[in-house]
């Protein structure tokens, strides 16, 4: 499995300052979100952008949102999507079948108000 850290073009980090100081360049927050579910299809086409999305940028989002529970699903006939369960209780459905990676996460931030800090830190 490619690690978030991959996408960044660095080494992969050899401590835990290292490792904080990569989470730290992709500082994603979701501040209306309960639950974010991802479901895949195991066939079909078009599944390599929830995969590229899982590897990029999933791990960060889960260690700057510590509050919200994830679920990545892959089912054997759906239609790729993600839910998104807000505070309020609303809930939002994401197609995601025709959008690369960073598409998906613009969804996701705009389902949950949600902000994207990026940050340049010399490693």
């Amino acid at each position: 499995m490619q690690r978030f850290y991959k996408f960044l073009n660095i080494e992969k980090p050899m401590n835990h300052s290292e490792l904080l100081k990569a989470f730290s360049m992709q500082k994603i927050y979701l501040h209306d979100a309960k639950k974010v579910t991802i479901l895949t299809s195991k066939k079909g086409g078009g599944l390599s952008a929830p995969r590229i999305f899982k590897y990029k940028f999933l791990e960060p989002i889960i260690f700057w949102n510590k509050d919200v529970h994830f679920e990545y699903q892959k089912k054997f006939d759906t239609e790729p999507r993600v839910l998104v369960e807000n505070l309020n209780g609303s809930e939002h459905t994401i197609p995601i079948n025709s959008k690369n990676a960073d598409q998906i996460l613009e969804e996701i931030l705009r389902a949950t108000n949600g902000k994207r800090v990026d940050v340049n830190i010399p490693i």
